[in-house]
């Protein structure tokens, strides 16, 4: 979700997102039983209650549901994000079977850290995201953007 979308890919130089792109591969290591997307490193469907549970939702959508339109349902709507399709793209380039862990930490107001650790059958994959979010008028927490964090 984001150990945590790419929570959801790679991440470009300018700091979006790039949903399309590979993911960059870091050191191959097998997944195991354990390493499931509902076992105790993932945080479940999530929610839109609060920034912790949208990041969650956002992870879950992505990686179990695999709905580029569903993952773009919580992006604040003029969030400089992907459009549903790019989403899609992206969520196609991972390989069936592949799960995650996320680890989202509170940095600030409406600002959080997630790690996301995708484990698809092949190798392992390490993002480390800075997340911003909002509260719609209606309450909903949004994700507003998605930054890389390098080293």
């Amino acid at each position: 979700m984001w150990g945590a979308s790419s929570l959801i890919g790679a991440v470009t130089g300018d700091d979006e997102v790039d949903f399309g792109a590979p993911a960059p591969a870091t050191a191959a290591a097998p997944a195991t039983a354990a390493a499931v997307s509902d076992g105790p490193c993932s945080p479940g469907e999530g929610d839109q209650s609060s920034g912790e549970g949208v990041i969650a939702a956002l992870e879950h959508r992505y990686y179990l549901l695999r709905d580029g339109v569903a993952v773009r349902e919580l992006m604040a709507t003029d969030a400089p994000l992907p459009d549903a399709a790019t989403i899609q793209l992206g969520i196609d380039s991972v390989p069936l079977g592949t799960t995650h862990c996320l680890e989202v930490t509170a940095i600030g107001p409406n600002t959080y850290s997630a790690q996301i650790t995708e484990i698809r059958p092949d190798r392992r994959n390490e993002f480390k995201q800075r997340i911003t979010t909002t509260t719609g008028p209606d309450g909903r927490v949004m994700i507003r953007s998605i930054e890389e964090v390098r080293g």
